[in-house]
């Protein structure tokens, strides 16, 4: 029997928890948007799955509670429908997540990626039921939810790829991204602009057909360059551990979770 071969790209959890790795924010949008101008397809496509499947639940459920115009005045009735959207939806986005990352380290995706990661799905809408419970409390505040925003949003690969628990993948994501906070906020917050800019012809006259061409046609490059720099933050800070199959000169790499 062949023995198993993995192979750790990037960094590892032991550098991660001490604060042993670098983001350099102008290489990793550098980087990003490289990998996002021949790696974006099977994100949107995932992204477009992910959409219409929202909207179905949507319709579905408030039907159940009848109908979209008495959710709409019911504040419990929306709840319920943010929690049933976050528990159906954030299974597949995972596997969006994992895109990116798999971008990363140089492996090739297909839109079928938002299915190859369900095994996790019940750790995987725990933990983002958790994330958006905590996150939601912080924004009462502010700072703590911006904080918390920040500190979580490579929680959910750690449940894919490290095959962790909820809880043990939120401790070790705030434990490893402290080091490095300002850096990640600063990423994100550029990510943000670029999507607030994408409305500003709408809002400075442009005919509203052609703001809308504007928004999806930069939204079309903004949303995966998105997933793809999260999976560079995640290879930078935490390491992806590959499984290496085949002869020398034949060789795939999987995921070893």
């Amino acid at each position: 029997m062949q023995e198993k071969r993995f192979v750790e790209i990037g960094s590892n959890l032991d550098k991660a928890v001490q604060g042993d790795y670098k983001l350099d924010v102008q290489a990793i949008f550098k980087e990003g948007w490289s990998l996002t101008k021949t790696n974006k397809q099977a994100i949107l496509s995932g992204l477009v799955f992910v959409f219409l499947m929202g909207i179905i639940i949507t319709m579905v459920a408030a039907e159940y509670m009848g109908g979209i115009e008495t959710v709409m005045q019911n504040n419990q009735s929306q709840v319920a429908i943010n929690l049933i959207i976050t528990v159906l939806l954030w299974p597949f986005i995972a596997g969006i997540e994992m895109m990116g990352i798999s971008h990363a380290v140089g492996i090739k995706t297909r839109t079928a990626f938002v299915f190859s990661f369900l095994k996790r799905s019940a750790y995987t809408a725990i933990t983002a039921l958790i994330i958006a419970s905590i996150t939601s409390l912080g924004f009462y505040l502010i700072l703590p939810g911006i904080y918390l925003a920040v500190a979580l949003s490579l929680t959910i690969p750690l449940i894919v790829e490290k095959n962790m628990s909820p809880m043990t993948a939120i401790v070790l994501s705030l434990k490893a991204t402290r080091f490095q906070w300002f850096k990640l906020l600063q990423i994100y917050s550029i990510l943000l602009l670029a999507a607030m800019l994408t409305l500003l012809p709408g809002f400075i006259g442009f005919p509203p057909l052609i703001a809308l061409v504007i928004f999806f046609v930069a939204m079309g490059f903004l949303a995966p360059l998105y997933y793809n720099i999260k999976g560079i933050l995640y290879r930078e800070i935490f390491g992806v551990r590959m499984q290496v199959i085949g002869k020398p000169g034949e060789q795939d790499m999987f995921f070893s979770a």
